[in-house]
C-alpha cells in the first residue's frame, strides 16, 4: 500500500533512539530523590535521557509443557524520569517469545505459539514444537518522550531485559485430548461485516495419540477438513446468528472448541450535523473558477506555512495532534485563499499506531491486543485490528472530538485498509471488517460537524463515497488506478471493479462524479505525487512523455472528473508544492 509518511525523515534524521539493555538479575536498589534528580540533571546536561526505571527480578513462571501457560513476572518497568522540559508522549511494555536449544548456545528462533500482539503477550500458550527447547523472554519497554516541539522532535527510549527458563518445555499428557484455540482475533459479538476469516492455532497433543486431523464448520455446514496453513474463510453471511466450530482429534479423542457472533446490517449514513454557530462544509470537486479546488498537504511541519499570492489555495490538509485551536482559527480568519473568502482546514489522523502521540500508550486509549505488525518502512506505527470497534471507540472518538474542539472543517482518516494481507497487519481482516468500522468513523465525524475524506482503498471507493465526502489519494498517476476506466474488470477481495457507471468503481472518480444537493459539482479528491518516485518531472524541466509535468497535469486534473493534483516531497513538509495546472 502507498501511503505518505506521517513521520518525516526529516523528524527520523534529528532523533537520538537509544536501545538500552537493562540487567534486571536482581532487584535494583532505589535511590534517593535528590540523587535521582541530580543524576538527571547530568544527563540532560549531556543530552542523554535515562532509559526507562527497572525493578524487580525477571522470571517465567507457569506449566512449562505443550499445551501449558506460562508468564514474565517479577520485573517492572517506569517511564524515566525526565529533564525540565521534556513531555511522555507514550510508554509501552512489549513482550517477545523464542525457543532456543536446550543445550550449548545454539539459535534462538520465534516461539511456535507467538501471536501477532506483543503489546498484549505477557503469558504465552506452549506450542508442540517448543517441546524439548528453552523458553525465552525479551520484555522490551519503551518510552518516547518529546523534546522540542518547534520543530516537533522527540526521541524512543528503550530498556529490555531477557529471562530464560532453565528446563526445557515439556510434552503434552500422555492420553491427554489434543485441542487448539482460535489465535489473532475474531469478530466482535455483533458486526455488519458479512464475511470472516478465522485463524487456528498449531494443536497440543501427545506424540504417543499421533498426530492431529483438524476439521472447520460454519454454522450448520458440513466438517471440512482444515488447510495446512490452519486458516478458514466463512463465505458471505446473512444477517443473523452464526457460528464457527473447530475440531482436533487423534487416537486419544477429541476437543471441540465454538465461537458465535451476529451479523447485523451496516448502520445508514448519517449527515453532517453541524454544530452550533457553525455550518457544515461540504469539499467541493469544483470551486468558483470550475477547477478542482486546490489543496496543500502539511502533515511534516509543527506549524502549517501559508501559501499567498498565485500560490494560495483552499483547502489545507494538516496534523490533528500538532496543530492548535490558534492556528486553525487564524488560518479561518487571518489567511488568504484561493477562490474562497478563507481556506478550509482538514483534520490529518492515523488509523495506525503511532507511539509518539500523547495517546500512544498501548493499554490505555489503545487496547493492547488491537496492535499487530509494524508498518512497513515506519518503526514507529502498527497496524490496528479494526474488528475491534468497541474497544477502539475511545480512541477515536477522543481524536476526532479534539479535532472537532480545534476548529477543523473535515477529517481525513489515514490507514483505513487494514485488510491487507495479513502478513502485512498480522490480522486476517475481511474488507467488511473495514466497513464496519469505517461506517461508524465517518457517521461519528458527521455527528461532530464535519465531513470525512476516504483515503487510498480504491476497492471500497464505490462503497465509501456514501459515508464520506471527498478523498485523498497517493500517486494514482505513478502506479495507475487514478479512473474507474483503468480498474475495470480487475478483481480482489470479492470485489469486482466496473467502470465510473457500474456498480463498483475502483478509481477516484466514484467520487468527483458523485454529485449530491451538497456537492452539486461532485465531491473534492485531492491527489499526491511525490518527487521521490522520480516520475513525474518538476514544471519547465525537459521531460518526456509521461514524466513530463504537463502530461501529469492533463491527465489527473485536466479531465472532466479529475482531481486536485499536486507534486510533493515525500515529507509533506511544505518545501515543494507544485499544484496544477502550472506549477504555481
Amino acid at each position: 500500500m502507498i501511503r505518505a509518511r506521517s513521520l518525516p525523515s526529516r523528524w527520523l534524521a534529528g532523533l537520538s533512539v537509544a536501545a538500552l539493555a537493562v540487567s534486571v538479575l536482581g532487584a535494583l536498589p532505589p535511590a534517593s530523590a535528590a540523587a535521582s534528580a541530580a543524576r538527571v540533571n547530568a544527563q540532560a546536561a549531556a543530552g542523554v535521557i535515562p532509559a526507562p526505571v527497572a525493578r524487580g527480578r525477571l522470571r517465567i513462571t507457569g506449566l512449562l509443557r505443550d499445551g501449558g501457560t506460562v508468564t514474565a513476572r517479577g520485573a517492572t518497568f517506569g517511564p524515566p524520569p525526565l529533564p525540565s522540559g521534556d513531555v511522555l508522549l507514550s510508554f509501552g511494555v512489549k513482550y517477545t517469545w523464542r525457543r532456543c536449544p536446550a543445550q550449548g548456545s545454539g539459535k534462538c528462533v520465534l516461539a511456535a505459539d507467538s501471536v501477532a500482539t506483543p503489546f498484549a503477550a505477557r503469558s504465552y500458550v506452549v506450542g508442540h514444537a517448543d517441546v524439548g527447547s528453552r523458553l525465552r523472554v525479551t520484555v522490551t519497554a519503551i518510552a518516547v518522550v518529546q523534546t522540542d516541539r518547534h520543530p516537533f522532535t522527540f526521541r524512543v527510549i528503550r530498556a529490555s531485559s531477557t529471562a530464560t527458563t532453565r528446563g526445557v518445555a515439556g510434552a503434552f499428557p500422555v492420553f491427554g485430548r489434543p485441542w487448539a484455540a482460535l489465535i489473532n482475533g475474531t469478530p466482535e459479538a455483533r458486526t455488519a461485516s458479512v464475511e470472516e476469516w478465522f485463524q487456528v492455532s498449531a494443536p497440543h497433543w501427545s506424540t504417543a495419540g499421533g498426530r492431529p486431523v483438524q476439521w472447520f464448520r460454519v454454522d450448520k455446514s458440513k466438517w471440512q477438513r482444515l488447510h495446512a496453513s490452519r486458516v478458514f474463510y466463512t463465505g458471505k453471511l446473512k444477517p443473523g446468528a452464526h457460528s464457527v466450530a473447530v475440531r482436533t482429534a487423534n487416537r486419544y479423542g477429541l476437543t471441540t472448541i465454538h465461537f458465535r457472533w451476529r451479523v447485523v446490517p451496516l448502520p445508514a449514513p448519517v449527515a453532517c450535523q453541524p454544530a452550533p454557530g457553525r455550518r457544515c462544509w461540504y469539499p467541493p470537486h469544483l470551486a468558483s473558477n470550475g477547477k478542482p479546488m486546490r489543496w496543500d498537504w502539511q502533515i511534516g511541519r509543527t506549524d502549517p506555512l501559508q501559501r499567498t499570492g498565485r500560490r494560495a489555495v483552499d483547502i489545507y490538509d494538516i496534523d490533528g495532534f500538532l496543530t492548535t485551536r490558534a492556528q486553525v482559527s487564524a488560518l479561518h480568519s487571518r489567511w488568504q485563499a484561493s477562490t474562497l473568502a478563507h481556506p478550509k482546514a482538514i483534520c490529518y489522523l492515523d488509523l495506525a499506531w503511532e507511539d509518539y502521540r500523547p495517546d500512544g500508550s498501548p493499554g490505555q486509549v489503545f487496547p493492547a491486543a488491537a496492535l499487530g505488525n509494524v508498518y512497513f518502512g515506519f518503526p514507529q506505527e502498527r497496524w490496528v485490528d479494526l474488528r475491534q470497534l468497541n474497544a477502539l471507540k475511545p480512541m477515536l472518538r477522543e481524536r476526532l472530538a479534539r479535532c472537532a474542539s480545534k476548529g477543523f472543517d473535515a477529517v481525513e482518516l489515514d490507514d483505513i485498509d487494514s485488510f491487507d494481507p495479513p502478513s502485512t497487519t498480522g490480522f486476517r481482516l475481511t474488507p467488511g471488517d473495514a466497513q464496519n468500522f469505517l461506517a461508524w468513523a465517518f457517521n461519528e465525524i458527521h455527528r461532530l460537524g464535519m465531513t470525512g475524506l476516504w483515503k487510498n482503498s480504491p476497492l471500497l471507493a464505490w462503497w465509501g463515497r456514501q459515508y464520506s465526502d471527498g478523498a485523498v489519494v497517493e500517486e494514482c498517476y505513478t502506479f495507475g488506478g487514478c479512473f474507474s476506466s483503468s480498474a475495470r474488470g480487475t478483481h480482489a477481495d470479492g470485489i469486482t471493479c466496473t467502470s465510473l457507471r457500474g456498480p463498483q468503481p475502483c478509481g477516484w472518480d466514484a467520487f468527483t462524479a458523485d454529485r449530491t444537493p451538497a456537492q452539486p459539482t461532485g465531491k473534492w479528491v485531492g491527489e499526491a505525487e511525490y518527487g521521490a518516485d522520480g516520475v513525474v518531472c518538476n514544471p519547465g524541466a525537459r521531460c518526456h512523455g509521461k514524466r513530463a509535468y504537463a502530461a501529469f497535469c492533463r491527465t489527473v486534473y485536466g479531465t472532466p472528473n479529475g482531481f486536485a493534483a499536486v507534486k510533493f516531497n515525500v515529507d509533506l513538509d511544505g518545501s515543494v508544492f507544485y499544484p496544477c495546472p502550472r506549477g504555481i
